[in-house]
């Protein structure tokens, strides 16, 4: 098979979320983002050595930072590095540092790949999302079905059982949403039956897992994407969009009548909790919002030094933290950088969102906006909300399907590349 080598790191790459604590009967850590990022390292170093062995990896190199978001990434980095100065915590921010490093060197490895397979790397983002997604979603789905249907119990919104492969439930039900984007694309771009068939069976299944991990930001982000795409292809409504908003309905009623047995009202009243100012969880995370800001304004310039918000967080929240429960994060990527690294290094690491945000306007100025960047910019927005509410960039499972997206996005806006012929 042609480009067998390529396609087996970028599939590993991608799936590197499967990685867990006990993976190959080793326990190797509490957290499974440890293992993963081990991985990822593994994996860069084995990409370099590859770009190396056919001469490959200054011209890589030289080629990755004429794109301007993986130089906005890499100054991120440069700042990030700069910042440990001002730590506390040496330690921390040097295991921190590392760990966006290694997301960098992915990124260069994954675009320098890419290019070398050109047009296939698109069918293999296509294949990779929709293989994820059903894995992803029927963990959870499969979990509960068991816990419920098979074994009799009660269902609870246990973030332990619930968090399969992310390692935090938020986390899962936003990478879902994120992937739903590319179930999009092959609805509304492919006429094949069997490929319509198996996407809507897929979006049965993501939708149920969604309705039993019940996150709000995964809602906010789903329904206002969603609401963004149909108006876009508004002429394929009774034919594509009718469809979808048809699934949505049967997972939240097949969760209803047989999941939420106990409260078959939760659905609901967790989804209206979205918009409930007086709501605890939405309260804490407006107070984590203004103790990252009253650091900001102390320290703009280069922070509290990358990785030590989890530290100097405790000095904002010592009058609310209960026990020994501290902020680990800020739940707002932005805000936890520009008070690590302070305002500049924030920005940076912001422009990877604004830059194909900016694309897409030029694009729908100039009319030439199709489905395939309307879907790509679509992902990246899901992510940037989950970033304005969660913490993806902790986690491989978003960062590096982020890292993905973006690359497909800066391959296909090439002047030379038609994402007709995928």
């Amino acid at each position: 098979m042609k480009n067998f080598f390529q396609f087996t790191l970028l599939s590993l790459y991608f799936f590197v979320f499967l990685i867990s604590e006990t993976s190959f009967n080793l326990y190797l850590s509490w957290d499974r983002i440890v293992p993963q990022f081990l991985f990822l390292s593994i994996l860069n170093t084995v990409s370099f050595a590859h770009l190396i062995r056919n001469n490959q990896l200054l011209e890589s190199i030289k080629s990755s930072f004429k794109e301007k978001i993986i130089l906005c990434y890499s100054l991120f980095i440069l700042i990030s590095f700069f910042s440990i100065f001002f730590a506390d915590n040496i330690s921390e921010a040097l295991v921190t540092l590392s760990k966006y490093s290694t997301y960098l060197v992915s990124f260069i490895s994954i675009y320098s790949i890419a290019k070398t397979v050109r047009k296939n790397f698109l069918t293999y983002f296509l294949i990779f999302s929709c293989v994820a997604l059903f894995i992803e979603s029927l963990s959870i789905v499969y979990n509960v079905i068991d816990r419920v249907l098979i074994e009799g119990n009660t269902f609870e919104r246990d973030s332990f059982l619930l968090r399969t492969f992310a390692g935090n439930i938020n986390i899962s039900a936003n990478s879902i949403v994120s992937k739903i984007m590319v179930v999009y694309l092959l609805i509304y771009r492919y006429n094949n039956k069997k490929i319509l068939l198996s996407s809507y069976f897929l979006l049965f299944i993501s939708f149920s897992a969604l309705f039993i991990l019940l996150t709000r930001t995964a809602f906010l982000s789903l329904a206002l994407a969603t609401v963004l795409i149909m108006a876009w292809n508004y002429k394929k409504f009774l034919s594509r969009s009718l469809p979808i908003l048809s699934i949505i309905l049967i997972g939240y009623y097949f969760v209803k009548q047989n999941i939420n047995t106990v409260n078959q009202d939760e659905i609901y009243t967790r989804i209206a909790s979205t918009v409930d100012t007086q709501d605890d969880s939405i309260n804490e995370r407006l107070g984590y919002y203004g103790d990252a800001l009253e650091s900001i304004k102390e320290k703009p310039i280069l922070g509290i030094g990358v990785g030590n918000w989890k530290i100097k967080s405790i000095k904002y929240a010592s009058q609310s933290v209960v026990g020994y429960t501290v902020p680990y994060h800020a739940h707002n990527d932005f805000l936890q950088l520009a008070a690590e690294i302070g305002l500049a290094g924030a920005a940076f690491y912001l422009m990877i969102y604004l830059i194909p945000f900016y694309n897409v306007f030029i694009k729908i100025k100039n009319k030439v906006l199709d489905n395939f960047n309307l879907i790509g910019t679509s992902i990246i927005f899901v992510i940037f909300i989950d970033s304005m509410l969660n913490f993806p960039i902790a986690r491989p499972i978003n960062h590096i399907f982020l890292i993905f997206t973006l690359v497909v996005l800066m391959l296909t806006s090439k002047s030379n590349f038609s994402n007709e012929d995928y």
